[in-house]
């Protein structure tokens, strides 16, 4: 198979294939941009949707590559399975050389420069026109897709660029005339790049057609002047101003022009400067920064390139720079301007010197105030076209002075500050350098290793991309190790990187004073001391996501002083603002952050860990409080301190706002459990309630496990049974139903043993739920009566609620429907009298299957509804997942064709809560369904 997309999208193959249907075409058009590369389903999901995905995204993503594969095998292609292949986390796209147009015409490109460089321009010529033989129209035309347009626009842009460079070789070598309707159809359809009318002046000129060429200008001109309001560059001025003169070092060595005979090329001008680094032997990534730098800045606008420190602003400026050298005929000037180095910084005036010595070689004597220099500055590149890239600036005051004033230079400036400033001066344009995404991490950690070995080891240099968070310093730190020693292994590797507290140790080049934690230091070394401190300090919560709330009780500063700390240290890309009151830290930025805090204060590691610990139990217990009313052990705790937030006054807010947490809530868990044990139970209790709800993570489940290997050492009866019932619960849930029974039994013997009949009720309840579900039916039932007797003689109703819903659930297994509906309508009047809403409508819920399963499925549909509407306000995604399933079971009842529909929203749901049970039982439900299918 062959693919082309320099053009509508094309596949070709030795037999017709069917048409593509636009979601098909989109997923296809994302795995071309990174052939053999596992792209994730979250990348394909922002290529189909635009970022506004459905919930059924990665189902719809997973429905669409099966339908590309089975069309392909449909046609007899009989390798499909092998061309597109589906991965752990997403599919891949397997191509050889050759089966892609865009990199056959790549290969082309690079081929004609080499030739050029070798002084075979009639070469070169050949192998452009090859590549620009193979675009059929604009890459990917016609494709209504927000993501694939950004690539396509980098694409076309290089497709121009290389249409520009061979003619103007052509006409190196004549005779020009061939060029001229080519050149006079590429000015129509880019009107503002004045190179082109530059080259068609030029062609018509060395024609002996000078007022051809003279109109030419004239036609730029008034088209500039009507649509922008502005004049031609210098360069074509300069031009226009030669043609006129009929200026004989234009025509070269021939001295007049005659019509059909071509003219030698002028031979070369004075020496412009060339002080660009040379861009990296291969550069991977950063297509939206890039495609963001070749845009044409507005007059007198500032390109500021920004990122943290080690994400290659300055690698991404040099790549672009080689490719826009021809923009720039009047020279590229480079200078570091030592912004991460307070002994060394560049001044005002000395970055204005470099810039003045670099457009004026022959200068004399330097003007002696900064402002005659700005004046000369200034008149120098009025009639130049001059790029200046001021690398690594840390303050406006170094950028200035040197901002080009008319004509058509420009200014690019890289910092790790975001020179927020800037913009009351001048007009900016901000590129933010992101870090790397996973497939261009492997890309980039993989370039030189052979494809067999490369995609053998896939899933550990996946682990070393994820290490390096995507930053290519990192990446090429790892990559240059690998291939400068034989003998080491990605496994090697990532058993080095992970087994060390000194993470940072293994990114460094011997020979190389550059390290990701050279790169950080001097970052951190250029902070105010508060602000050192506050950056250490992050360094204690084990999550990547803080809230601004969290740093203030980390600090121990007031809200108002940590925000405005957090703002400064955002402001230098040290940390990430993704919200309001949200941050995240880069991984490699929290190593550098620990390993400074465990050098210089290790102290103010232990009390800030205890503050953490204090944040994250107030916070849980406000949560549980607003959960699980009924049920709260530590109500006469000793107050902790200030959590900077109010009390969560719906169950939906308290379920959102841990849900804004859960990444970290079990880092957090393992952390606590390192300094306070009994603490530990604590945080464990109040976020019971939520993990119910919401699905038990397989990390907190190690941790509580973790907890409870060290229970002997908690003196206090009732916090090893509030730690064996917490535990015991979420083992059931993850269906370790025998190891959930003995947790919970031995926490309703210590309850019993200290007379706490709820906590007992609430232990003998899930015991009778896990017995349920291994299919003991009687002795869950038996289990469940002895809770109600408990409850009833606690006092508890909500308790007494739940053991008679799970008394019906049971009964309604055994066939006993009508014993099963009795105690679901007296649970539910109790519920309705306690304002129990969740326990309402799991009640609701089950009420309505009972109604389906005596054959009543219009009247068991309205509860269902009802059931799901209610569960879903209330952020109980079990819940509403089981309503879901039982909704899509109902309308398969009635043949109804949209049951598969529900189920899938069920199945989607059940997998978010970390579910077996419920994905077992939807997945076989959607096969059978699928069996039952093929068979007909």
């Amino acid at each position: 198979m062959e693919f082309g997309i320099l053009g509508p999208l094309e596949i070709r193959a030795e037999r017709p294939l069917p048409a593509l249907k636009p979601r098909q075409g989109r997923l296809l058009a994302r795995l071309l941009l990174s052939p053999n590369t596992t792209v994730p389903i979250e990348t394909l999901t922002e290529a189909l949707w635009d970022g506004e995905a459905p919930d059924s995204a990665a189902r719809q993503v997973q429905n669409a590559a099966s339908q590309l594969r089975q069309a392909w095998l449909n046609a007899q292609v009989i390798d499909a399975r092998a061309i597109l292949r589906t991965a752990h986390s997403g599919y891949r796209l397997e191509t050889g050389a050759g089966q892609i147009d865009l990199e056959n015409f790549r290969e082309s490109v690079a081929e004609g420069r080499r030739l050029e460089l070798a002084n075979d321009t009639a070469g070169a010529v050949g192998a452009l026109r090859q590549g620009l033989a193979l675009w059929r129209g604009p890459a990917f035309a016609g494709m209504r897709s927000r993501v694939i347009e950004t690539y396509a626009a980098q694409i076309n842009e290089q497709r121009v660029s290389t249409l520009q460079e061979c003619i103007r070789l052509e006409l190196a070598i004549g005779p020009a005339e061939h060029v001229i309707p080519e050149l006079a159809a590429l000015v129509a359809e880019y009107p503002y790049r004045e190179q082109l009318t530059g080259l068609l002046m030029t062609a018509f000129y060395r024609m002996g057609r000078q007022t051809d060429a003279l109109q030419a200008y004239q036609d730029q001109r008034a088209r500039l002047d009507a649509e922008l309001g502005i004049e031609p560059g210098p360069e074509l001025r300069k031009l226009h101003q030669r043609i006129l003169r009929s200026d004989a070092t234009l025509l070269g060595s021939a001295g007049t022009a005659q019509p059909g005979r071509p003219v030698a090329v002028a031979s070369p001008g004075p020496a412009v400067p060339a002080e660009m680094p040379p861009p990296l032997g291969y550069f991977v990534g950063h297509l939206r920064e890039m495609a963001l730098l070749h845009r044409d800045p507005e007059p007198g606008q500032v390109t500021v390139v920004t990122g943290a420190a080690g994400m290659g602003k300055t690698s991404l400026v040099a790549q672009w720079a080689a490719q826009a050298r021809d923009m720039y005929p009047d020279g590229q000037i480079f200078l570091d301007l030592r912004g991460d180095d307070t002994t060394t910084r560049r001044a005002p005036s000395a970055v204005l010197g470099h810039i003045l010595e670099s457009l004026q070689p022959t200068l004399q004597q330097m003007p002696h105030s900064l402002d005659r220099q700005v004046s000369l500055f200034r008149t120098l590149v009025s009639s130049r076209r001059v790029l200046i890239v001021l690398d690594n600036a840390d303050g406006i005051d170094q950028v200035l002075p040197s901002i080009p004033v008319g004509g058509g230079s420009r200014l690019i400036v890289t910092s790790r500050r975001r020179l927020a400033a800037l913009h009351a001066h001048t007009a900016v344009r901000l590129v933010t350098v992101e870090p790397l995404s996973p497939e261009e991490s492997i890309e980039l950690l993989t370039v030189d290793a052979p494809a067999r070995s490369a995609d053998k080891l896939a899933p550990q240099v996946r682990e070393l991309g994820a290490l390096c968070g995507g930053m290519p310093l990192a990446l090429r730190i790892l990559a240059a190790r690998l291939l400068s020693e034989p003998l080491l292994t990605p496994g090697d590797l990532l058993t080095e990187l992970s087994g060390s507290d000194l993470r940072l140790d293994g990114f460094l080049l011997h020979g190389d004073a550059r390290s990701v934690r050279s790169v950080l230091r001097s970052t951190y070394e250029a902070l105010p001391e508060l602000q050192q401190a506050v950056f250490r300090l992050l360094a204690v919560h084990p999550g990547r996501r803080f809230r601004l709330e969290l740093v203030a009780a980390i600090t121990g500063l007031p809200l108002p002083a940590a925000r405005r700390i957090v703002g400064s240290l955002a402001a230098i890309n040290f940390v990430t603002k993704t919200g309001p009151e949200h941050i995240t830290l880069h991984d490699l930025v929290r190593h550098f952050a620990a390993e400074t805090l465990d050098r210089t204060d290790p102290a103010a590691r232990t009390e800030a860990l205890h503050r953490l610990r204090d944040w994250y139990l107030s916070v849980a217990a406000k949560a549980s409080r607003v959960l699980r009313p009924d049920r709260d052990a530590y109500e006469d705790r000793v107050p902790l301190p200030e959590d900077h937030l109010g009390e969560f006054r719906t169950v939906r807010e308290a379920i959102d706002f841990l849900g804004g947490e859960r990444e970290s809530l079990a880092s957090v868990t393992a952390a606590t459990l390192e300094i306070d044990l009994e603490a530990t139970v604590e945080l464990i209790y109040y976020l019971h309630s939520y993990y119910v709800r919401s699905g038990f993570p397989t990390a907190a489940v190690g941790v509580w496990r973790s907890c409870a290997d060290r229970s002997e050492e908690i003196k206090d009866e009732l916090t090893r049974a509030h730690l064996h019932h917490a535990l015991g619960g979420a083992c059931a849930v993850i269906q370790e139903l025998a190891e959930g029974v003995v947790h919970m039994r031995r926490s309703a013997e210590l309850y019993e043993a200290a007379n706490n009949l709820g906590g007992a009720a609430g232990a003998r309840l899930g015991i009778g739920w896990a017995l349920e579900a291994e299919g003991r039916l009687a002795d869950a039932l038996a289990e469940t009566e002895r809770a109600k007797d408990l409850a009833l003689a606690a006092g508890n109703t909500t308790l007494v609620v739940h053991a008679l819903f799970n008394s019906a659930e049971t009964l309604a297994v055994m066939g006993e429907f009508g014993a099963a509906l009795t105690r679901l309508q007296h649970a539910r009047r109790l519920a309705g009298e306690t304002d129990e809403r969740q326990l309402d409508a799991l009640i609701t819920s089950s009420i309505g299957e009972l109604y389906v399963n005596i054959g009543s499925v219009g009247v068991g549909l309205g509860y269902l509804h009802e059931a799901r509407q209610a569960l879903h306000a209330l952020g109980y995604r079990k819940g509403e997942a089981r309503a879901l399933m039982r909704i899509g079971v109902a309308l398969r009842r009635s043949a109804d064709a949209n049951a598969d529909k529900w189920l899938r929203q069920s199945l989607a749901l059940f997998s978010q809560s970390n579910d077996p049970a419920g994905v077992v039982a939807v997945t076989e439900l959607l096969e059978g369904a699928a069996r039952s299918g093929d068979a007909a």
